[in-house]
């Protein structure tokens, strides 16, 4: 059952990022009335593209940790730490990065990755 869950997960995942990209974020992101935030037009569009992915990248963390579950559930909470160390690690590169420093959630997923990863630590 955790598995078959997974399986759909991820594809939930592709659809909502492959043809939600194409046929929502994308017409929104050219439209000539888009409000301007974080100083201008890319800044906005970044936001949105972000913000859109993200969700999809969180469903497939999340189907990983299901087959983690399924596989060894032992090692579910050490797996759960891990997953979510690197997913907000990897959410605040991409947001300091492709935001210039502007978008200011990378100061909050940071501080996230490294308390999941001196909380997987502490489990040692």
């Amino acid at each position: 059952m955790l598995i078959t869950a997974a399986i759909l997960l991820v594809a939930v995942s592709l659809m909502h990022s492959v043809l939600g990209g194409i046929n929502l974020i994308n017409p929104i992101c050219r439209r000539d009335d888009l409000p301007i935030i974080l100083g201008n037009r890319r800044n906005t569009v970044l936001t949105f593209q972000f913000g859109w992915h993200f969700l999809s990248f969180f469903w497939v963390a999340l189907a990983a940790l299901l087959v983690l579950l399924h596989i060894q559930p032992d090692r579910f909470l050490e797996g759960f730490l891990m997953g979510g160390a690197g997913l907000f690690t990897a959410s605040g590169l991409i947001a300091l990065i492709a935001g210039r420093g502007r978008h200011l959630s990378w100061v909050l997923f940071f501080p996230m990755g490294g308390l999941l990863y001196a909380a997987l630590k502490g489990l040692s």
